[in-house]
């Protein structure tokens, strides 16, 4: 997970944390579609990702008795899915996404238009500093030091003071949705930020 402690001398209600820079793997793009393929039987998810050219990965690889069962392309606007000797059927909130029917025919080509920044479930990375007076969300100060969207720029984000005095930094970046609802982030790969204390 995401979440770090960190041993810390001379923090007092005087300090200051400011995010200096943010390298983590690409916000995720959607969560996993249970169920979302089925041919010839067999039913097959497509996990969750960060980008349609990973969902388009996981379509190019579905084979049944060695051969591919479809052809997926995408040119960052359009998505086109083609199917091979086998008919495809699709669940219907994965069909929703691709904005295609659920029954595709063998030996048939479907397209839609489709954009990341539109079909994007989640929002920002969050990053949390415990004991820290945050962003105001209309109640008080969370711990929210810094919220780092798609892009992953960083430099709007200013610095922030600690409360009162702490022996150790708590660290914690999650993940946001649209909707608002806040998701304890696991890292796929090795992830790393950097934090400037005054």
């Amino acid at each position: 997970m995401a979440e770090r402690r960190i041993p810390v001398d001379s923090i007092t209600s005087a300090s200051q944390v400011r995010l200096k820079y943010f390298h983590f793997p690409a916000l995720p793009l959607r969560d996993a579609f249970v169920d979302a393929v089925v041919f010839a039987g067999v039913t097959k998810s497509v996990e969750a990702s960060s980008s349609i050219y990973e969902i388009v990965g996981q379509l190019d690889a579905l084979v049944s008795g060695g051969n591919r069962v479809l052809y997926a392309w995408y040119d960052d606007s359009e998505i086109e899915i083609c199917t091979a000797a086998i008919p495809v059927t699709l669940s219907a909130g994965f069909a929703a996404f691709l904005k295609m029917p659920t029954a595709l025919a063998a030996n048939t080509c479907y397209s839609s238009s489709l954009y990341e920044s539109v079909v994007s479930e989640y929002s920002h990375y969050a990053v949390c500093v415990g004991h820290v007076r945050g962003f105001f969300d209309g109640q008080g100060y969370n711990e929210v030091i810094a919220k780092i969207r798609r892009d992953g720029d960083v430099s709007n984000a200013h610095s922030h003071f600690f409360r009162g005095p702490i022996s150790s930094l708590e660290l914690k970046v999650t993940a946001v949705k649209r909707d608002g609802t806040v998701s304890a982030y696991t890292s796929p790969e090795i992830w790393s930020l950097g934090l400037q204390l005054t």
